[in-house]
This record gives C-alpha cells, structure tokens and sequence, in this order.
C-alpha cells in the first residue's frame, strides 16, 4: 500500500513538471524587423533594438534593412529604431503572436540654400540646424549653389525634438535665421544681409598704392586682404548693422622692413554694396643735393630714416642731384612716423644729413654738400719737396677729375668731397705714380720714388768679378748723363723719372757691351761682359781661357798614360803616376 503511494505521488510531480515546460519551449521563437525610410525603401546599418521589461537586445539591419532576434520568449515588447540615438521609430507588439515588425523611420533630407539680399546664392557660409530640445546640432559649409544638404533628420514631432532653427554664419556673426519644422519643410531658403565692399586706395596725388594691406573690424570680426595694384574687394561681409559697433573701422597700411605702417583709418557704415576711394595719408619728398657753387651733385646716396623704422631705403642722386621719394608716410597720424632724416654718403664716406618732416603732399628740400679740403705733399726719391707736379685726381664714384699743380713746398690742394680717387702725378710730362686712395680733410704726404731716384751701375766679368778701367757710355731716354771711365765701385746716378737707360762698355775702342733697360725707380744694375774674365788686371776671352785649360788636361793625361806604358814594359808594377 506504501509503496504504491510512492510511485502514484512520483508519476503527478513528473506530469506537472513536463506540463509546465513543454509551453516554454515551445514559445522561444525569431522576430523579424524590417526598417524603411518614409517613401517605403529598405534602410541598413539602422540601429534596432527590442525591450521587455529587465531585458534588451540590439541588432543592426543589413542592406535589405531586416533585422532577426533568435529565440525570443513570449511576451510584450518594444521594438526601436534609432539614428545618432535617438529613436525615430517605435512599435509594440505581442510575440509571438506578432513575430514581424515593419518601422518606418520618421526622418527627412533637409536642404538649406542661402541666398543674399539680391537673391544670388553665397557660396562658403557656415549653416548650424538646431532643434528646440538641444538633441540636433547640424552645421555645414555651403556650395557653389549656395545649398547644404543634411540628411536623416529627425520629425519635429519625434519625442523631445521639437520646432527647427536654422542660421547662417559669416565667421561669427549671424546673417540669416528661419524656424520650421519637420517634415513640413524640407527646404530651407535663408536670405542673408551680405554686402560687398570695393577699396582702392590712392595717394594724395590721385595714384593708386602698391602693395597695401586692408582690414576691416568690428568687435571680434575681422577681414583682411592684400592689393598688390592697390584695389581689393571684399565679398559677403555682414551687412554693418548687424556687426557688434554698427560700422566697420577700415584700416590701411603698408609694410616696410617687416613693420606695418597705418597709412588710413576711419570708421564706415556698410549697408549696401559700396565702392571706397580711400585716400592714403602718402607724400612726396624730393631733395636736391648741390655742392656750395649751386650745381648738382650726381651719384650720391641718400639713406632715409624715419622714426619708426631706421635705414629703410638708399637712393642716388640723378643728373639734377635729385632723390625722390614716393608714397612716404606722413610724419603726423594716421602714420605718425615723425622726423625724416636723410643721410648723404659718397661711396662709404659720409657727406652730412638733413632732416626734415612730411605733413603735405609734396615736400622739396635742398642740401648743401660742403667740400673739404685735401692737402698733399709731394715729394722725390730723397724727401725733397716737388714743385711743378701735375697731380689729377679723378672721383672713382662720382667720375669728376681735378687737377692741381704743386707749389715750391711740395703742396697741392684740392677741393673734393671725402672718398676714393684716382690719383695721376706727371713730372717734367712724364707719368711718374698712380695709386687709388680716400681723400679727406687732412694732409697726406706723397713720396715719389720715381723721381729724382739713384741708379746705380757696374760691370762685372762673366763669373760676376767687378771690372774698373773701362770705358762706360750712358744715355738716359736718348741724352748723354755720364761719360767716361768706370771703376771697380761703379758709377751712381740720378735721374728725374721713369724711362730707359742706355748704357755702352768699350776697351780700347772697342764696343764690348750695349744694354737698353727701363726704369721706373731706384735700381742696382750689373753689366755683364759674358766674353771675358778678368785676370791679373786685364780682360781675356773666355774661350781662350777654356781652349788653355783644355790643352792642359789632354797633355797632362798623354804623359800619364806614357807613364803606364813605360812600367808595363819594363815588368814594373803599375803604380799610380804622381804628379
């Protein structure tokens, strides 16, 4: 009875247990999701995620825009679509009663076109799309066509999105706004308050400057552009009443030495398209330099300073001794460089300066050089003072010559300007010194060496042995300067300048040697008789001296090889002969 008590209870637990599981298993099944955009076509890559309470499962829908979750169990769920995490779709179904899903994504393209206030469309403006609830936050650079386009963008009415506001940006400043809403606008059209302003900047003469820089500000905004010809156009600025201050503060300035110098600046109201002339705070400085007899001075440099800015530029005088100067910022503001100061130079050497200032639109100024005064003394080979030197100094820089003859002292002035010369000394009509150098204030000694300067002169054998007691004729550029008989010292002569020396040897009438030698200063020459030897006083020819010693050798080698001869006969042995 027990026992079959047992096995009854076992078989009623075992019945309910398979009957309380077999509805389970059967239950776990797929639910399959298709997602489509608004005109009914598949979407993939889109996020679908299912939610039952205390569980949630995600998938991401292929190309066909179908998403499967395997094994669901039975019960109510939630199925979301979601874009950048927001859900722009949602259905709730009974599985597995309802095990297919279609969601339909509530989003749109949305195109925005800017326009300006003449209806052309602006290409390059910055577009930011917001919505009402902060989840969107679209921006975008318009096209050639003036459009930016957005797409997968939420329906206002989706939960938490709301009314749309789209704006155009020119940098930081808006120009444009409109608010609407999804889907009932899908095209956005915004009319933005852009002008155009046109600079050309001139001078005070009515001529356009080159290379100039143009900026215009308002608060933090901020344009600049580069004429190189000295026009620029700026394209779709903010209108300036929607600008911080309500104007523009236009700036101009033109940069020397890597330092800008503000050459305009004024304040504009820019509502409307506009052409600028704007006209440049620029003069003209002409300085003429003439020397104290009122003519022009050609070939000088100028360097020009300011206050600003040190050494800016050098120019060179012309034919009229003129510089010029254009386009010099004045020295008063906008500019306000002050003083002008202009330093004359010769080459290196510094002449003087001027200085001046630039308030007009011409400036014209005259510089008076001042001469100094160079003071040589000439004299020759000895020290002795020159008079009658014909000095030309010629001015490497500025190509004037001068010329000037010296005194009995051996002084010579000039008055030049400071710098390198040129210098020509001629002496009885003969060239006699050239040289390059800085003339100055100051005096400068010159020593001719070629003038007056000792030459002197001996004859020698041809082993170099000094001769005396011959007879030595000498002629300097064809006249007679010495004549007669030289000794073993020799003779010593002076002569007045550069030119040839003619000197003949005789002995016994007979012309030994004659030699032609140009001279240019102090020399010590040797007259060679390459013929002769002296001996014991007299002059032998050398070839006799050679022939001598030759028969010497061969008489002396005869009776040495007698001698062997001899020894070798007589059965001697040989010995080396003594002599």
């Amino acid at each position: 009875m027990g026992r079959a008590l047992k096995s009854l209870t076992l078989f009623i637990v075992l019945t309910l247990l398979v009957a309380y599981l077999i509805p389970a298993i059967h239950a776990q099944q797929d639910l399959y999701v298709r997602v489509v955009d608004a005109d009914g076509r598949p979407r993939g890559n889109v996020e679908v995620r299912v939610i039952k309470e205390g569980f949630s499962r995600i998938f991401v829908t292929n190309s066909t825009g179908h998403a499967v979750f395997k094994g669901l169990i039975s019960g109510t769920y939630t199925v979301e679509a979601l874009i950048k995490d927001i859900v722009v779709a949602r259905k709730v179904v009974e599985f597995p009663k309802e095990s297919y899903v279609e969601l339909t994504l509530e989003v749109s393209s949305l195109d925005v076109i800017v326009r300006d206030v003449k209806e052309k469309p602006v290409q390059g403006i910055m577009v930011r799309v917001k919505d009402s609830g902060g989840r969107i936050n679209l921006s975008g650079t318009t096209d050639e066509f003036g459009r930016v386009s957005f797409a997968d963008v939420p329906f206002s009415s989706v939960e938490g999105i709301g009314n749309y506001t789209a704006e155009a940006f020119v940098d930081s400043i808006p120009v444009a706004s409109s608010q609407f809403s999804i889907p009932e606008k899908t095209t956005v059209e915004l009319s933005a308050k852009l002008v155009n302003l046109n600079i050309t900047v001139t001078n005070l003469e009515g001529k356009k400057v080159p290379q100039v820089q143009v900026r215009i500000r308002s608060g933090n905004f901020s344009k600049s552009l580069t004429g190189t010809e000295g026009s620029v156009a700026f394209q779709n600025i903010p209108s300036s009443d929607l600008v911080p201050t309500r104007y523009y503060t236009i700036e101009v300035t033109r940069t020397v030495m890597a330092t800008p110098i503000t050459i305009y600046k004024e304040n504009r109201s820019v509502t409307n398209d506009m052409a600028l002339d704007v006209v440049a705070s620029l003069g003209t400085l002409k300085l003429r330099v003439v020397d104290d007899d009122g003519k022009p001075v050609e070939g000088l440099n100028v360097m020009i300073s300011h206050e600003l800015i040190a050494n800016f530029t050098i120019l060179r005088t012309n034919a009229n001794g003129t510089i010029t100067l254009t386009n010099a910022p004045f020295s008063t503001p906008p500019s306000n460089v002050g003083d002008y100061t202009l330093m004359v130079f010769k080459g290196n050497s510094y002449i003087g300066k001027f200085i001046t200032r630039i308030t007009s639109a011409l400036v014209e100024e005259t510089f008076v050089v001042k001469p100094s005064k160079a003071v040589l003394t000439v004299t020759d080979y000895e020290g002795t003072p020159l008079a009658g030197v014909v000095l030309k100094a010629k001015d490497v820089i500025l190509d004037v010559e001068y010329e000037a003859t010296t005194e009995k002292d051996g002084r010579v002035e000039l008055k030049i300007l400071p710098g390198p010369y040129e210098l020509t000394f001629n002496y009885m009509g003969k060239p006699v010194h050239s040289s390059v150098m800085n003339l100055g204030e100051g005096v400068i000694n010159i020593r001719l060496n070629s003038v007056n300067y000792p030459v002197t002169v001996y004859v020698v054998d041809s082993i170099g042995t000094r001769i005396g007691g011959l007879k030595l004729q000498a002629s300097f550029n064809g006249k007679s300067v010495f004549e007669g008989t030289i000794d073993r010292e020799g003779i010593r002569l002076t002569l007045p300048h550069p030119g040839e020396l003619t000197v003949s040897v005789f002995t016994d009438g007979n012309l030994l040697q004659k030699r032609n030698i140009p001279l240019t200063g102090p020399e010590e020459l040797r007259i060679r008789i390459s013929d002769k030897l002296a001996i014991g006083g007299s002059l032998i020819d050398v070839a006799l001296v050679v022939q001598t010693i030759t028969l010497v050798i061969f008489i002396a080698s005869l009776l040495g090889l007698l001698y062997i001869l001899v020894s070798w006969w007589k059965g001697k042995p040989i010995e080396k002969p003594k002599f």
